[in-house]
């Protein structure tokens, strides 16, 4: 199979309309399916693409990068194709390891359409050209992401507000970077703080706040259309006040006037890991304060109390578990001499009864039901990978019937091709007349006329039969694998519920609903099964 591989920076959208364009999705698409049709050795293989939009090249910790390589390993995926060498990465060290020792060993072909590379047909002088690409390709990035943080870092030592403005603030329209103070957000701000300083812990805070009919910042914002937050939206209908939001208000020293920089950083140009930084630097008086240090400082203690020792046992369904009512996580309660349960506390922490199930559902129990729900769910994996591969072998029969007659036709198509030759050479020997070869010659034309028309819809039923290859079947048989891992549990695990499970809805202690990972992809594995 062939891989077509896409990828699309959002830093590309900063350097001009032609490199835009150049590098969008769509241009990129068009380059590579054209390259193939114009090669007959890949038009007859399969063809898929792996699309990474939004993702840097500086690393390949790419979903779809990820997916093709394990296509690659499997030897799925003989061919990769890229635009240019930059669209692949741009870590000189990592896209060496590819080019050089991983694609080689596989036997994976690679071919960059702009630079005119193809491993297939390398010339070995050409390598010193390919890894000072790679070098010029890294460096860009390399110098790229050093200017863009080059300017983050002025802009944080000058105390900008290059991000959004927190809540109880709004962009000073007047001075790009500065803020000014929202008051009726404000209000909300101070009556938070000062509830907190009378000593209410953050959860007996929200419900006073949603007694009292106070908007969630996500229902402020889109109320009052503050600019950039206008379509803030709560998770559920249900949203109100609770002790996570309000604690996030008082832990916010913004509050007080003072700017606070980056507290977490990249370990490395193109890192997804981040590090937090020993003393962020801060700026008093950067902008008008909301409440005063004094305030702020006498609202931690408040803080200080409501905290909670974290639950001392890793548990299977740890942050899987939701109320089927109101959509918010449920709580975990872990007890010493009574068994573990969950329960959902919307109406005890925001003081609202919304009609969420007031049973506390046992965690033995639960497992218990999610557990028996997984076992049927294997099985319907089991047959739509049965139903897959019996597609799949009905295919390969099918091409493998094409190939033979196509094999027929051209041993029939060369016999008469060379009847054709030898009755050119009597005739041009003079051991034939003219009328005889004449019509001798129109013959063998029409039986190879007839013969390559027969080649063609051989062919076009190929392609067709090629075309039609379930791409899932690498994707299924990996998940098989995990399943037969799996085949001799007895009770739900954590490492099960990691893989198998998304999310839990509990509306009672009888009625659950599970949201599988891989749902959607057996699904259409088995509805392409049976079409």
């Amino acid at each position: 199979m062939v891989g077509l591989y896409i990828r699309l920076s959002r830093l590309d959208d900063d350097f001009g309309e032609y490199k835009q364009v150049s590098n969008s999705v769509e241009n990129q698409r068009k380059l590579l399916w054209e390259y193939v049709q114009e090669l007959p050795d890949l038009r007859a293989e399969d063809s898929e693409e792996f699309i990474d939009d939004g993702y840097s090249g500086t690393n390949f910790q790419r979903p779809a990068f990820q997916r093709m390589l394990t296509l690659v390993k499997k030897q799925v995926v003989t061919t990769v194709i890229v635009k240019d060498f930059s669209r692949f990465g741009r870590n000189y060290v990592e896209c060496a390891d590819y080019l050089e020792k991983l694609f080689p060993f596989l036997g994976t072909r690679f071919i960059s359409v702009s630079d005119n590379y193809d491993s297939g047909r390398r010339v070995e002088d050409r390598q010193v050209e390919i890894a000072m690409r790679n070098i010029v390709n890294a460096y860009y990035s390399q110098e790229l992401s050093r200017k863009v943080i080059s300017t983050f870092d002025q802009k944080h030592e000058n105390g900008e507000f290059f991000f959004c403005a927190p809540f109880g603030y709004l962009k000073d329209e007047a001075c790009p970077g500065k803020i000014t103070v929202d008051e009726d957000a404000a209000q909300i701000v101070r009556h938070i703080f000062s509830l907190a300083c009378d000593g209410f812990t953050t959860c007996q805070i929200a419900k006073l706040l949603n007694r009292e009919k106070i908007p969630t910042v996500a229902a402020y914002n889109r109320e009052h259309q503050v600019k950039g937050k206008a379509r803030s939206q709560e998770k559920s209908e249900y949203a109100a006040w609770t002790g996570t939001k309000v604690a996030s208000i008082l832990k916010n020293e913004v509050y007080t006037g003072t700017y606070i920089s980056q507290k977490r950083k990249r370990i490395a140009t193109g890192a997804k890991k981040t590090a937090c930084v020993n003393s962020p630097m801060k700026i008093t008086d950067n902008h008008p304060a909301v409440v005063s240090s004094e305030t702020f400082r006498k609202a931690q203690k408040t803080l200080k109390k409501a905290k909670k020792p974290a639950n001392s046992r890793r548990y299977p369904l740890k942050s899987k578990v939701f109320c089927g009512n109101c959509g918010y996580a449920m709580t975990y309660q872990e007890n010493v001499h009574d068994e573990c349960c969950f329960f959902c506390n919307q109406a005890s922490q925001t003081g609202n009864d919304v009609g969420c199930p007031e049973d506390h559902i046992p965690e033995e129990l639960l497992n218990a039901r999610v557990f028996t729900q997984l076992r049927t769910w294997m099985m319907l994996l089991e047959t739509a990978c049965g139903n897959v591969d019996e597609s799949e072998q009905k295919r390969q029969k099918g091409l493998q019937i094409l190939g033979y007659e196509a094999d027929n036709l051209q041993t029939e198509l060369g016999a008469l091709q060379s009847e054709k030759l030898e009755l050119y050479e009597c005739y041009s020997d003079g051991r034939m007349s003219r009328e005889d070869f004449t019509t001798q010659k129109d013959k063998l034309s029409s039986g190879i006329d007839s013969l390559k028309a027969e080649l063609d819809k051989l062919h076009e039923k190929e392609s067709r039969l090629r075309l039609a290859r379930n791409h899932r079947k690498p994707e299924l048989d990996d998940l098989m694998e995990k399943v037969k891992l799996f085949e001799n549990e007895t009770r739900l695990t954590c490492t099960m519920a990691d893989v198998f499970i998304e999310k839990v809805t509990a509306y009672d202690k009888w009625c659950i609903e599970i949201t599988w990972k891989h749902e959607e992809l057996v699904e259409k594995a088995l509805s392409e099964a049976k079409s």
